[in-house]
């Protein structure tokens, strides 16, 4: 009997101990953001890893690997071990802008699990209030009769904001010449500073700017339109037929079990649902959708077969 119940014993004991070492997340989790601290998508990361500490039950910090368009921080969480450690809080740009322009990537879009599409970040095509532009239509109509004193302050060779630029001479025949930036913020002070007099920035950027009479928003991105930019036209609907806005979300490297990209899918769904983070990035120009992994892979796909037609057509191609 006594040999019996020590064994019982032993047995429950390492059971708990199996438990405990297979429990997630099991130490602080990582969370790369590919992208230099301070921009839209590092707030994002920060916002979601406070919460994510609090239900998770361990620290989950934010760990900024910028450079190469995104490139370097992705490949670095692709690279890591999938055991959900270790994640990442990624632009759109970097899987369906990215594969879709240049000829060597150090990963696909296959070596990323989704988990969710947090937010859209609400952008516009904006210019100097000085110039007398108004719309799209006025723009092409102004670079014709001023060939060669529009410039485009775009954050990017092969960025979103240089294809809708691309877009725009392409499709409706304008010569505006791109100015490469690094970020959206020096292109905002380009753009404050004529350097350079029409972009396409974010509403965090540009909103103070457009109440202070500086500069004048032309159209929104995306597919509906935004509260923020109140009765600005959509750029589809005004002869581009793909003009979507960037989005934020967070992945973890292919190969982590399904039970804690289900765990951490549940976590994102409750910490988007909650009306108080919602308020917190709409203050930023930031729509929160919360989607969930199968939705977020949809996405990816539908919009990666989109930018792929829009930088052959524009002959955007990068080694």
């Amino acid at each position: 009997m006594k040999t019996r119940s020590f064994l019982t014993l032993a047995l429950a004991l390492f059971a708990g101990l199996c438990s405990a070492q297979t429990a997630y997340p099991s130490r602080p989790v990582k969370v790369i953001v590919p992208l230099a601290a301070g921009g839209p998508v590092d707030l994002v990361a920060r916002r979601v890893s406070e919460r994510l500490t609090k239900q998770l039950g361990q620290p989950v910090m934010v760990e900024n690997r910028a450079g190469g368009n995104g490139i370097i921080g992705a490949n670095a969480c692709k690279s890591a071990v999938p055991d959900g450690q270790t994640l990442c809080i990624l632009l759109s740009d970097t899987l369906v802008i990215n594969p879709a322009i240049y000829k060597k990537l150090p990963y696909t879009v296959g070596d990323f699990a989704p988990i969710s599409e947090i937010s859209r970040i609400d952008t516009a095509v904006v210019v100097s209030a000085a110039l007398p532009i108004r719309s799209i239509q006025e723009l092409v109509q102004y670079d014709r009769a001023h060939p060669g004193k529009l410039n485009w302050g775009h954050f990017g060779i092969g960025s979103s904001s240089h294809l809708f630029m691309a877009q725009v001479n392409e499709k409706l025949g304008a010569r505006i010449v791109d100015v490469p930036y690094q970020g959206g913020g020096p292109a905002l002070n380009g753009l404050l500073g004529d350097q350079v007099q029409v972009s396409s920035l974010s509403y965090s950027l540009v909103a103070q700017h457009i109440e202070a009479g500086k500069l004048r928003a032309l159209a929104v991105l995306g597919d509906v339109p935004s509260p923020r930019f109140a009765g600005v036209p959509l750029l589809k609907n005004q002869g581009l037929g793909t003009a979507r806005n960037a989005w934020i979300g967070l992945f973890a490297p292919t190969g982590t079990p399904a039970a804690v990209i289900a765990r951490l899918s549940a976590e994102i769904k409750a910490i988007t649902a909650d009306p108080e983070f919602q308020k917190s990035l709409d203050a930023q120009g930031l729509h929160v959708t919360g989607r969930s992994p199968e939705e977020t892979a949809a996405v990816i796909k539908a919009e990666g077969a989109d930018w792929s037609a829009v930088a052959k057509a524009a002959n955007v191609s990068l080694d």
